[in-house]
């Protein structure tokens, strides 16, 4: 008499593959710093844009209302380089300050090929509003920051951006 071939279990088929599991690096949402870092940038410009509201500065125009304040006689070039932007956008970022009443070019004796830039009454007017709002801003954006997590932040990012 012959025995009946034992039962075996079904096989079960592994699930197919998905693109990401064919993946083997690191997982951009996770493990990448430029991603955290865009996470970031973003979260500041709604946080930005929610402190300064409807001011019409941008982060560029503010950083570059700053640079000239602090910069008597900065030319487009000099702001164009602080800035990491080309001279062309320097052109178009002036252009759009000077149409707002924020910004003047004023000639410069010894070349009149040249300007400088300089605030006018209602740009200085509109810093010092701007810079009493950042200080609420910077606390909104930094609150889960200690103070020396927040520094060392900042050394950190330089050093990156260098």
């Amino acid at each position: 008499m012959s025995m009946p071939a034992p039962k075996t279990a079904p096989r079960r088929r592994a699930p197919p593959a998905t693109d990401a599991d064919l993946l083997t690096g690191p997982d951009v949402r996770v493990d990448s710093l430029g991603y955290a870092l865009r996470k970031a940038q973003v979260r500041s410009y709604d946080l930005f844009h929610e402190w300064l509201g409807d001011s019409g500065l941008s982060p560029a125009r503010l950083t570059a209302l700053s640079i000239i304040a602090s910069q008597p006689d900065t030319n487009q070039a000099s702001l164009a380089r602080q800035l990491g932007i080309s001279g062309p956008t320097a052109l178009k970022l002036v252009d759009a300050l000077e149409a707002s009443g924020l910004v003047r070019r004023r000639s410069v004796a010894s070349d009149r090929r040249r300007y400088a830039l300089a605030l006018t009454a209602p740009g200085l007017e509109r810093m010092k509003q701007a810079s009493a709002q950042l200080d609420a801003y910077e606390r909104k954006l930094t609150e889960g920051l200690s103070g020396s997590e927040r520094q060392q932040l900042i050394r950190l990012l330089d050093r990156i951006a260098r």
